[in-house]
């Protein structure tokens, strides 16, 4: 009898098994297989098109990295990614600190600052395409209506200015998306904290530093990952105002990855830099389980 009920309870567990079966087929076919297939490509020189394929182990990294353009899109991540999460971190935080206190008119403003983070990116980089265009661009008018003329510039064209308005423009997409995640962590922050705070004698700017900087630690920290690992796989924005371009001055991996693979038809050079690409995700992400883990460990110290 136990035998039989073991068997029974067995089969059960095997059972249920098949439920989460369809998922993880989809994982490995969709996931899983690309991941170690582009890894398995990264060390062969193929056009991507025919089936044949010459095996050539880490020439395609050393490859890579003795050229200059890799550097240059390490570079531009880095400057993009940090100039983009800082100033819409901050931004985010001040326009969040209006609108927790209710202000007339927060709640429609709130919206309008959101509106730009969910329009596509293809249609706001065409907007600005038009804003940034030399000749009869908004911007280059508008300074000339001033008596500005000195201030104006071929500011996509210019290498020294094109990876700054890209930086705008993401900033200015993306900041309504940091503000809401600043105001819903302040809503968690409980008013009790504040009263005593003022009871204590303590301003509104003491306050924010000593109460609300501090508690919105795990926000910093979404707003960080998910900004550095947004600023990677940056795409649409760099593809319609400047697709990489002038001399690499505003390359990132994705439309490198695209002009390899796609244009010149080089897909194992293209799959190694996909790897770098990879790696370098990884590596934020585990920065991102490293602070949270932290985070929580402080948080059971505290108690």
């Amino acid at each position: 009898m136990e035998v039989t009920a073991l068997k029974t309870r067995r089969g059960v567990e095997w059972g249920n098994y098949l439920f989460i079966l369809p998922i993880f087929l989809l994982f490995g076919t969709f996931i899983i297989y690309p991941i170690v297939y582009n890894f398995i490509i990264s060390f062969h020189e193929w056009s991507g098109v025919g089936n044949e394929k010459v095996f050539v182990g880490f020439q395609n990294y050393v490859n890579l990295f003795n050229g200059t353009v890799i550097w240059k899109i390490l570079r531009n991540f880095v400057v993009f990614a940090l100039v983009t999460v800082i100033v819409q971190a901050v931004l985010g935080m001040i326009f969040a600190s209006f609108f927790i206190n209710r202000l007339k008119g927060s709640g429609v403003f709130r919206v309008l600052f959101y509106l730009p983070a969910v329009v596509t990116s293809t249609i706001i980089g065409q907007v600005f395409s038009k804003f940034f265009e030399a000749n009869k661009g908004y911007l280059n008018v508008w300074l000339r209506s001033l008596g500005l003329k000195r201030l104006t510039a071929t500011w996509l064209a210019d290498p020294k200015l094109a990876l700054g308005c890209l930086c705008f423009v993401n900033i200015w997409q993306w900041t309504g998306y940091s503000m809401l995640l600043y105001y819903a962590g302040m809503l968690n922050i409980g008013t009790e904290i504040y009263e005593a705070a003022e009871i204590d004698g303590a301003n509104k700017l003491q306050q924010f530093t000593r109460i609300t900087f501090p508690l919105l630690r795990g926000t910093h920290f979404t707003v960080f990952i998910l900004g550095m690992l947004g600023s990677l796989k940056c795409y649409d924005i760099v593809f319609v105002l400047t697709d990489g371009g002038p001399n690499y001055a505003t390359e990132m991996f994705s439309t490198y990855i695209q002009k390899l693979a796609f244009n010149m038809f080089r897909q194992g050079d293209a799959s190694a830099v996909v790897v770098v690409m990879f790696l370098i995700a990884m590596v934020i992400t585990a920065a991102q389980l490293v602070l949270y883990y932290r985070g929580d460990k402080d948080k059971e110290l505290a108690r």
